[in-house]
């Protein structure tokens, strides 16, 4: 399969408002927040990702969105050499055909552009999500229980990861 990685502007957001929204929509279905509560519908999904104050990387296949994730540098003065990976997602499937990891990849090199050194990023703990951060090699610092609440509503303990650029 070949991906092709993409940094998407507002107008690219818009146009594949629709792929965006149902990555979210899928990761919903699986029980995985994505920092968004439930019940989660189409608009509510597509409106998260233009809410996000940061870079977009989409992942297509031919022209179709499979994946996407945002980096989100810090706004603090004292901050500013990191940021937040946020919303990486995968069409359901998708999943373990590598697309996560070429965002991760993607986004390192973006980060590394402009000058970032320090990238972190939260997931719910003991999860795929959680296993695969730890297989492509970012540091796990611990977890905080009852952290989140899962669209299932229960409320999750999530695990915290960084990565040196």
């Amino acid at each position: 399969m070949s991906v092709r990685i993409e940094e998407l502007d507002v107008a690219g957001i818009d146009r594949h408002a629709s792929e965006l929204a149902q990555l979210l929509l899928d990761a919903h279905a699986a029980n995985m927040a994505l920092g968004l509560a439930a019940p989660l519908n189409r608009e509510r999904a597509a409106d998260a990702w233009d809410e996000l104050r940061g870079v977009i990387l989409a992942a297509f296949e031919d022209d179709t969105v499979v994946g996407a994730v945002c980096l989100t540098r810090a706004t603090a003065e004292n901050g500013r050499h990191r940021a937040e990976v946020q919303k990486l997602v995968v069409r359901t499937d998708q999943r373990g055909n590598g697309i996560g990891t070429a965002l991760l990849d993607a986004v390192a090199e973006r980060a590394k552009a402009d000058g970032i050194t320090l990238l972190w990023l939260t997931t719910h703990a003991g999860t795929r999500s959680d296993h695969f951060y730890e297989r492509t090699g970012w540091t796990r610092v611990g977890e905080i229980p009852g952290y989140s609440l899962l669209p299932s509503g229960s409320l999750a303990a999530n695990a915290f990861f960084y990565r040196e650029l």
